[in-house]
């Protein structure tokens, strides 16, 4: 028998995150909440990683909690917590691949280990175990994850954490992160001190220019994806694909992202959502 996610249960978790996207408002009920829940438990892991007080072996344990759970998923078992519940229940409905959490869980280890990237590639790897399950994940609530979409899923996922890593690189920073690989750091000479100082130098914005560049790349092929699925699911990737150009432009516009770092706002979200309708 089919396990209904409560509307309850999803709405206090869109409360929890004010930042959940609202372009899942398009997807129909049943899957809008299975990718409520889904969202749920990766917030909750990224926080484990890198919110509140707790020491990087807390973390560790606090993560392996998850894990633990997760593996359990195929098992019965009482007092499982009603998180797991849900993503139970959605993993045998959708015929979710349970190794999708795992890779997840995987970058969050990652990013609690905060071992410096050495290169692009490096970057590019750890964006498929914490970005790229998201997309495909999605692909599965709506029958679409055929491997040739998986692909073009996968490059746009690429994009959004690309973007994410720009958006974000002195909050990372001040929590002790870094995405900005070390080659980078000596191809265009920077210094960690300048982000520490807010000084968004020629060295910086060269970076900048070269960083905008990889994500547009990115961009270009994933938004391929909006060209081989239908209805809602179209629907949300022209949205997402808007999202993206949007602050694209206003990453190049914005002179100092240490200062602060362009967001799209809910009536930007209305905007590109009217323009996703129209769009030819």
């Amino acid at each position: 028998m089919a396990h209904y996610i409560s509307i309850d249960a999803a709405s206090r978790t869109k409360k929890h995150y004010e930042n959940f996207p609202v372009a899942t408002l398009i997807f129909p009920k049943q899957e809008r909440l299975a990718a409520t829940v889904l969202y749920k438990f990766a917030r909750d892991c990224d926080d484990i990683a890198d919110e509140g007080d707790l020491n990087q072996q807390q973390r560790y344990e606090k993560l392996e909690h998850y894990q633990a759970n997760i593996r359990l998923l195929n098992n019965t078992y009482s007092n499982r917590p009603d998180l797991f519940v849900d993503l139970k229940h959605i993993a045998e409905n959708y015929q979710l691949d349970i190794s999708l959490f795992e890779r997840l869980l995987q970058g969050f280890r990652q990013d609690i280990a905060n071992t410096p990237y050495q290169n692009f590639a490096e970057v590019i790897h750890y964006c498929h175990l914490a970005a790229c399950p998201a997309g495909e994940m999605i692909l599965t609530l709506f029958r679409e994850n055929k491997e040739h979409k998986i692909h073009y899923a996968n490059q746009l996922c690429i994009c959004l954490a690309l973007i994410g890593m720009l958006q974000d690189i002195k909050e990372d920073f001040n929590k002790g992160r870094v995405y900005v690989p070390q080659a980078d750091f000596k191809k265009f000479n920077l210094k960690p001190e300048d982000i520490e100082n807010n000084d968004f130098n020629a060295e910086w914005d060269n970076f900048k220019a070269n960083w905008i560049t990889r994500i547009e790349n990115y961009l270009a092929a994933g938004k391929n994806l909006q060209d081989i699925t239908q209805g809602r699911l179209r629907l949300q990737i022209k949205v997402l694909v808007l999202g993206c150009e949007l602050l694209i432009w206003r990453l190049k516009k914005r002179t100092n992202l240490f200062l602060a770092a362009p967001k799209l706002t809910k009536l930007d979200w209305l905007f590109i959502f009217f323009r996703a309708v129209f769009k030819s």
